[in-house]
């Protein structure tokens, strides 16, 4: 073993980080065979995910950590290629952005970018991949709490998890909506029902 072998901290953020590069480079070969961005296809991707007409520019932007002007124009993009619209919201200035048929089948034709990650994480073992999924949530929440993730609809930055409730190592948590244990394997990364929890 070297002398200097950095401690684990260090190597599990290098492997995170390699992950990441690894990831980008996918999101960046996908997006070309649409002929759009990273950024326009996560709008699209994300737009599709939660299809109602509720979704806005500034939240977009919160959710990939981007500016406010940089999220508009990759919005503008998508609509000068005919992938959403946007109308008016309640109160008559919010637009509001909804995929068109057209966005709909380039979200599905995109859905499966990240396949080959998928692939590889299902050859692992599943209780691996759990407390993974556990120890990723948590690094995610304590980030958003520090402010260096600006959004995040995880169940560890929600007001309804309870954060090891229960003595059982396979479903420690606890979420007080659904009022059941939650099995590690459980834990969501994008809940429609998240509600944030106060700092």
């Amino acid at each position: 073993m070297p002398e200097h072998q950095p401690g684990l901290d260090r190597r599990l953020a290098d492997a995170i980080e390699r992950l990441g590069n690894g990831l980008r480079a996918l999101s960046q070969r996908s997006a070309r065979t649409q002929g759009l961005s990273p950024l326009q296809q996560q709008a699209v991707l994300s737009l599709s995910r939660h299809p109602a007409p509720r979704r806005e520019v500034n939240a977009l932007a919160a959710e990939f950590d981007v500016t406010t002007p940089t999220m508009s124009d990759a919005i503008s993009a998508l609509e000068r290629k005919e992938l959403l619209t946007r109308s008016p919201g309640s109160d008559g200035r919010r637009r509001l952005l909804t995929l068109t048929e057209r966005g709909f089948a380039a979200a599905a034709a995109l859905s499966a970018w990240d396949q080959q990650l998928v692939q590889s994480l299902a050859a692992v073992p599943e209780t691996d991949r759990a407390t993974t999924l556990n120890t990723l949530l948590r690094v995610i929440a304590d980030l958003q709490r520090g402010g260096a993730i600006s959004v995040a609809r995880v169940c560890t930055t929600c007001r309804f998890f309870g954060r090891d409730e229960h003595p059982d190592p396979r479903a420690p948590h606890h979420c007080h909506l659904m009022g059941k244990p939650l099995e590690l394997t459980e834990l969501r990364t994008d809940c429609p029902e998240h509600v944030q929890a106060p700092a």
